[in-house]
């Protein structure tokens, strides 16, 4: 061993001291900063790449319990070290205590790195390095396991040394630390022994020592790791231990997982174990040190003052002998006195020495330096290193007069050592005279502090082992504590996992008996919590998943979903991780809908309101459904934060609104055809509802014009007389009116013109309010002002007539002449009077036709309006504009004619394309694009382009529009364009007033049609559907409806024509019964027939005109309330489909059944065909 140590010290001493101690002063620097970085938290290694970061550790049990060990396992290797010799001197088995630091480091991380300091500088203590030493070494005891703590950011992750890479890394780290680590303890220790020693005789050693430890390490590790791993003391297999920072990141990069292997969170606070041996420990610890230090500095200043006063007796005493020996001797040889010296006490364990103020040796203790020469330059270390101490301090000797004490160092190389001396100089002066001497008594620290140092060593094994035994004993301590705490959060874990069944049992302490006795009743009332939480999620979990519609959460912020139900997937065909996809519910609405949906939702979220609407939605397969979306907002700290709502599929509803609509509108023309008034006014509030476009025919004043007049209307219109008998005695009657009876009264109405003119209304109760009193009325008022005129016309001739017979009774008997012109004259007022009766019944019939076709004039209206405005419209264009493209087409020339030409062949194709409205964004890029290229007046160009719908020929545009004549050419181009889209408005206002038309004219007569018109399947359920819910409001106070649908089957018919049937039936029967009873409606299929039933609980049918109700104009209904062409027209249209009408009656029952052919015999007459 000594050979190899010899072997580093000459390679070392081959080396110029000045560059080892460089290389001593870098490695120190270097030292540092590896220092900084290890107790600072920082790392290079975060995540297993390399890179700068922090790493943050979290104080579990396993970080507590690794301090201890790390502290226990240094002291007994150290100890055990301390006997291994491998260097004579201070140089022991360093190497099994470096070693032990290498393991903690890499098994147990930053814990360890904290405690091999104080563990170290310990085990120097037990060692019998002096504390001096220790303090001065102190900066030294952190840079040394910072040196390690490269190994940990290399290899400490997986420091499996089975594996190729950590050996390749581990050879990377004993490189770095040998260059590192031994140059600069010898840099260190060039404070407490000279450079030369520190660079050439402690750094080969360390050398020696550090590259045996590396040696032994990796094999050492194959033993140590998979212990660690067992007892789960390894850092990096210690769920939540750790977490790691790249300096550039905000958020962890990289953390052990915060679970354990059964899923439940790991707590990281302090255990509550670690809480209650934490002070103990400490308390003990200082207490021990506290005394130990206190009781060594005592015994240390008394051993001083004791070596001092032994220094001034034995002075005293070699001053006496000497002066006995020079008054007695005659002879005075400096052997003798050597000789004296050496019998003195000091001489065996220090020196005495006399030298003359020259510094000449006179006598020596140590025979082998006695006579020779100049103290300071004695073999002795001793004599030499005091007196050039006293010279150093005092310059000479002659400057010395009284004793004096003081210490120094004396540094050895083999083996490496520092020793203090305390040293006494004395003058003397023989008794005669003679001899002007120095008396030098020189005596080791270790010789009177031997004991002290002692008790250093033994002070740092009491504190090892009071630290070890208050280890065993708190551990004791607490372990009786935090024992049923312990079996408390193990049941509360397992609690955790759902085992609800825990229990604990009781302790004899006061507060835990209490705390179990808690837990357990807290458990039993959480287990039945959990069972009826547990039904409760189940009992809501079937309630989603039975709704009719999509269960939905998402965030308030970004509208992402987190939670769908899976009818989600079964109604639009996404699944739902699809719908998890951000952005996703925004991307599949309707495009005409998606900005009014996601703009309401998102102001209302804002104002944390629930709101509800409806959209439209695009399915997986592209169709498109109606969604009502019920929505609710979650907040918190009045923050939006969840939507939770119900989206469900109106697709239907609005399919069967879409059809109400349609026949509103269609109902709506028909009520406008009619030449009378149909109005409905609210008696409640005295003002009119609803008036179709006969009042402006019959009165002058327009629909808006009268609801501008509100309450006033009648006030101001009709008669004042009238008006009060209208108030007075007609509006009471209806308070006691039952819904089908009809109230008939004459007045008179102002004409816009002023004048008078005499109606006839019929009117019934159209609502009632919830208490079943009227609210509004239905009429039709007819005018009956020629009517009027006629009679009162009848009643002057009458008069007239009287006063001509009586004054001309005898005329006539004279003259037969006159008669015959009086009979003449009479005739011709009868044909008068037949006239006007002819008159008034025409009126009837027109009455008749109002009911019957309720508002035609309307729908006639609406294309008659468009085909004026716009041929209105072309007019203007042809009188202002077209008469000036003439002048302009010549003033172009050739190359701006084919844009002409262009432009209006590209805007023409345009017109027959939907109409699609360019954004605002679009608007903006049309005139960068124009001002860009410089196109004369940007923004009216931009106007133009896009009303002429040619914004779509793109980059095109500007390279048409850059001539001088650009705007002119846009605006002939715009006339014509006009002139073509307004003749589209006028042919398709055209089709719509013929449709209507015709469609009233199929509806009067529903037999002209030819007999070979094609029929096609029919729904007669769906049909049913719609026609009882248009006469919800007739039905909804008195009538049960009662529906027997017992096939699906569809019938071969027109749908239109067959509707006309249901309604009839369904209103005869209603009628028939008053308004009050059930109605049963049925379809079956029997034999080879549909069979469509309607039946009601009315009187029945007489027996006498049984045969009677199906003929033309037979009615049984009062007057105004039909024609006797209902049943008539039913059975013609039913015949003509090749089916039949029945009926069969009995007092409270009437029953009609339709007979039509079912679709599948269409199907099969086709293929014989």
């Amino acid at each position: 061993m000594n050979s190899i140590v010899y072997w580093f010290e000459e390679l070392f001493a081959s080396l110029p001291l000045s560059f080892i101690d460089i290389w001593g002063r870098f490695g120190y620097i270097v030292g540092i900063f590896l220092m900084i970085c290890a107790y600072g938290g920082f790392t290079f290694n975060p995540g297993g790449k390399f890179g700068f970061g922090r790493r943050k550790q979290s104080w579990d049990t396993q970080a507590f319990l690794s301090i201890p060990f790390t502290f226990v396992f240094i002291f007994i290797t150290g100890y055990i070290g301390s006997f291994i010799v491998l260097v004579p001197g201070a140089q022991t088995f360093e190497s099994l205590k470096d070693l032990t630091v290498f393991l903690c480091i890499l098994l147990f991380g930053y814990p360890a790195l904290l405690a091999v300091p104080f563990a170290y500088g310990l085990s120097d203590l037990i060692e019998g390095v002096p504390p001096d030493f220790l303090f001065d070494w102190l900066l030294g005891y952190f840079i040394n396991p910072a040196c390690f703590w490269v190994a940990y950011q290399l290899i400490g992750r997986d420091p499996d040394f089975k594996k190729l890479k950590t050996w390749a890394l581990y050879s990377i780290f004993v490189i770095i630390f040998m260059s590192i680590e031994p140059q600069l303890w010898g840099y260190i220790c060039s404070e407490q022994f000279t450079r030369e020693i520190s660079y050439r005789n402690i750094t080969p050693a360390l050398f020696f020592t550090t590259g045996v430890t590396w040696v032994v390490a990796p094999f050492a590790m194959l033993i140590a790791l998979p212990l660690a791993k067992k007892y789960g003391l390894f850092w990096a297999e210690i769920p939540g231990h750790t977490r790691e920072l790249i300096l550039s990141y905000k958020e962890w990069y990289w953390q052990e997982e915060k679970f354990g292997k059964d899923g439940i969170p790991l707590g990281q606070g302090l255990p509550i174990r670690m809480f209650l041996v934490t002070p103990f420990i400490l308390l003990v610890l200082i207490m021990v040190a506290a005394t130990a230090y206190l009781t060594l500095r005592s015994s240390e200043a008394a051993s001083g003052k004791l070596a001092s006063r032994l220094h001034q007796e034995i002075s005293e005493n070699i001053n006496l002998r000497l002066d006995d020996y020079l008054a007695h001797s005659i002879r005075k040889k400096p052997e003798e006195i050597s000789l004296l010296l050496k019998n003195t006490n000091i001489a065996r364990h220090g020196r005495a020495f006399i030298i003359d103020r020259e510094t000449r040796i006179i006598a020596s203790s140590d025979l082998r330096f006695s006579n020779i020469g100049s103290a300071s330059e004695s073999g002795d270390p001793v004599i030499r290193n005091s007196v050039l101490s006293v010279l150093k301090d005092y310059g000479d000797l002659y400057s010395i007069k009284m004793a004096f004490q003081f210490r120094f160092d004396i540094v050895n190389a083999k083996p490496v050592s520092r020793e203090t001396w305390l040293t006494q100089v004395t003058p003397y002066r023989d008794n005669a005279g003679e001899y002007d001497w120095v008396v030098i008594t020189a005596m080791p620290a270790s010789y009177y502090l031997e004991g002290v140092q002692i008790g250093n060593s033994e002070s740092a094994k009491v504190f090892a082992v009071a630290l070890t035994l208050s280890l065993l004993i708190a551990a004791f301590l607490a372990g009786i504590v935090t024992s049923p705490i312990r079996n408390i959060s193990q049941a509360t874990r397992a609690m955790a996992e759902g085992d609800f069944s825990q229990r604990v049992p009781s302790s004899k302490l006061e507060e835990i008996g209490t705390l179990a006795f808690s837990f357990n009743h807290m458990a039993e009332q959480l287990q039945e919590a959990f069972r009826r939480t547990k039904a409760s999620e189940e009992q809501y979990k079937d309630l989603v998943d039975t709704t009719p519609g999509v269960v939905w959460e998402a965030d308030a912020i970004t509208f992402d979903f987190t939670f769908v139900s899976k009818q989600a997937e079964d109604l639009l065909g996404y699944s739902v991780e699809e719908w998890k996809t951000p952005g996703f519910w925004a991307d599949h609405i309707h495009p005409e809908d998606k900005d009014y949906a996601v703009n309401y939702c998102v102001a209302c979220t804002g104002k944390l309101e629930a709101h509800d609407f409806e959209y439209r939605f695009l399915k997986k397969d592209g169709t498109v459904v109606w969604l009502r979306d019920m929505v609710k907002v979650i907040a918190e700290g009045n923050r939006e934060k969840w939507l939770r709502g119900v989206m469900v599929d109106i697709t239907e509803r609005k399919n069967i609104e879409e059809k109400f609509l349609e026949r509103n509108r269609f109902v709506e023309s028909i009520l406008d055809i009619s030449p009378d008034i149909l109005y409905i006014y609210d008696i409640k509030e005295r003002r009119n509802v609803y008036s179709n476009i006969g009042v402006e025919r019959l009165l002058g004043y327009s629909v808006e014009e009268i609801q501008k007049m509100g309450d006033s209307f009648l006030k101001d219109v009709m008669h004042p007389d009238d008006f009060q008998e209208y108030l007075s005695k007609i509006i009471p009657k209806y308070l006691n009116a039952l819904d089908r009876d009809v109230l008939e009264h004459q007045y008179r109405m102002r004409h816009k013109d002023q004048k008078w003119r005499w109606f006839v209304s019929r009117e019934l109760i159209y609502k009632r309010d919830q208490d079943g009193v009227p609210t509004q009325i239905f009429g039709i008022s007819n005018d009956i002002t020629k009517g009027k005129e006629a009679e009162e016309t009848i009643l002057d001739l009458n008069a007239n007539l009287e006063r001509k017979i009586d004054q001309r009774t005898e005329e006539l008997k004279r003259s037969n002449e006159d008669l015959k012109e009086s009979l003449e004259y009479q005739k011709k007022i009868s044909k008068e009077l037949n006239e006007t009766q002819s008159q008034l019944l025409l009126s009837e019939k027109l009455a008749a036709l109002g009911q019957l076709a309720a508002g035609m004039t309307h729908e006639l209206n609406t294309p008659l309006g468009a085909i004026v405005s716009s041929n209105r419209a072309i007019l203007d264009i042809l009188y202002e504009e077209i008469r000036d493209i003439p002048d302009l087409l010549l003033s172009l020339n050739k190359s701006e004619v084919e844009h002409f030409k262009f432009l209006l062949d590209e805007s023409l194709k345009e017109i027959s394309q939907a109409e699609i409205l360019p954004n605002r964004s679009l608007r903006r890029e049309l005139v960068r694009i124009f001002k860009e290229a410089s196109v004369s007046d940007p923004e009216n160009a931009v106007n133009m382009v896009l009303e002429l719908g040619i914004h779509r020929l793109g980059e095109k545009l500007p390279d048409l529009l850059k001539t001088e004549n650009s705007l002119k050419i846009l605006e002939a181009v715009s006339s014509i364009a006009s002139v073509v889209r307004f003749s589209n408005v006028i042919s398709i206002a055209t089709g719509k007033a013929s449709y209507v038309v015709d469609a009233l004219k199929n509806y009067l007569n529903p037999g002209t049609h030819n007999g070979d018109e094609e029929l096609v399947p029919v729904d007669v359920e769906v049909e049913l559907e719609t026609i009882i819910a248009l006469y919800h409001n007739k039905i909804k106070y008195g009538v049960e409806v009662v529906k027997h649908y017992r096939t699906n089957e569809l019938c071969l018919g027109d749908p239109d024509k067959l509707n006309q049937v249901w309604i009839n039936l369904l209103n005869n029967g209603l009628q028939a019964m008053n308004y009050k009873g059930k109605i049963e409606i049925s379809i079956e299929k029997r034999e080879s027939w549909i069979i469509v039933s309607f039946s009601d609980s009315g009187i029945g049918i007489p027996k006498e005109i049984q045969d009677k109700i199906f003929d033309p104009f037979f009615t049984t209904k009062n007057p105004g309330e039909g024609i006797g062409l209902g049943l008539d027209i039913c059975k013609k249209i039913v015949e003509k489909m090749g089916g039949k009408i029945e009926f069969e009656t009995e007092p409270g029952r009437t029953k009609f059944e339709v007979w039509l052919k079912p679709a599948n015999r269409k199907k099969e007459e086709s293929i014989g065909n």
